[in-house]
């Protein structure tokens, strides 16, 4: 559908657009954001090749949305994540469903899970095949090394070996997402159709969809590149292709490494909150 718009937004677009290129400081210039926490400062750069992601993420930082929320989970060399509104006390009863939009998956392969990365968080596959993220909530990697490894049965582990393994996981679960898609495409004909057809033979025709696609199928590798930073910086490599990554932190990995350190309970939220006191659009 087209939709109308009046000469006075048009003409306000229009002049903004011709500011914009004049003056050189549109979308293409990077953004920085300042997470001033209880543990320390970390300082972001947003992507420019995931615009959704970095705009999504400035206007809530604008907005004062991250302000005195809390880092609610946090797994040692792995990760900490934080963005849930039910952690900031004046947002925790909030039942109107604003802060729990998603926003459409910008996977690139240049953008990958090393020590430092900013992604989003979101639901998984099996009710969420498109890999929609989450329209607030975001996880920055500690992650770990992947060097050689002796076994206790006095085996070596070599960095490629490891990192094949992971190749193998992250092409796993892409194939089965496949199937997700297929599934979710078939329960929505049916319901479109009111064909009637049992479950067991959505999965059927959903795993018909899936074996033909399956015979065209391209497996995903690590780029010898990032393997490099995988084995000297570390990353959670097991991630990539599967969530979007739209930033990395600039400065303050010592204060990431603090918050990943921190005691948790059995399901990894610290015993002492860990806050987000301000979070800041910043000049480099």
């Amino acid at each position: 559908m087209i939709k109308q718009y009046s000469t006075g937004i048009f003409l306000t677009v229009f002049l903004t657009f011709i500011l914009f290129a004049c003056s050189g400081t549109g979308k293409d210039k990077t953004r920085y954001v300042n997470l001033e926490t209880s543990e320390g400062l970390i300082k972001l750069m947003l992507y420019n090749n995931t615009p959704l992601h970095r705009d999504n993420f400035i206007k809530l930082v604008n907005d004062g949305y991250y302000d005195n929320i809390k880092f609610h989970r946090v797994i040692e060399d792995f990760m900490i994540q934080a963005g849930d509104y039910t952690t900031r006390p004046d947002l925790a009863s909030d039942t109107s469903g604003r802060y729990e939009y998603t926003i459409p998956a910008e996977i690139i392969t240049a953008n990958f899970h090393k020590r430092g990365a900013l992604a989003a968080a979101r639901t998984g596959d099996r009710f969420n095949p498109e890999r929609k993220s989450s329209g607030t909530q975001f996880y920055i990697v500690q992650g770990r090394k992947f060097g050689v490894q002796i076994t206790e049965e006095g085996d070596t582990i070599t960095a490629e070996m490891m990192i094949e393994q992971v190749e193998n996981r992250i092409n796993s679960s892409l194939k089965q997402n496949i199937f997700y898609m297929h599934l979710q495409n078939e329960r929505q004909k049916s319901k479109d159709s009111g064909d009637g057809r049992s479950d067991a033979e959505i999965q059927e025709a959903a795993s018909i969809s899936t074996y033909n696609d399956l015979e065209n199928y391209k497996p995903v590798s690590i780029p010898d590149e990032h393997v490099r930073v995988y084995s000297s910086e570390g990353g959670t490599p097991h991630l990539d292709m599967q969530y979007t990554v739209f930033g990395e932190v600039v400065e303050g990995m010592d204060v990431v490494d603090r918050i990943a350190g921190v005691e948790t309970d059995a399901g990894d939220r610290p015993l002492k909150d860990v806050i987000i006191s301000r979070a800041r659009v910043v000049r480099k």
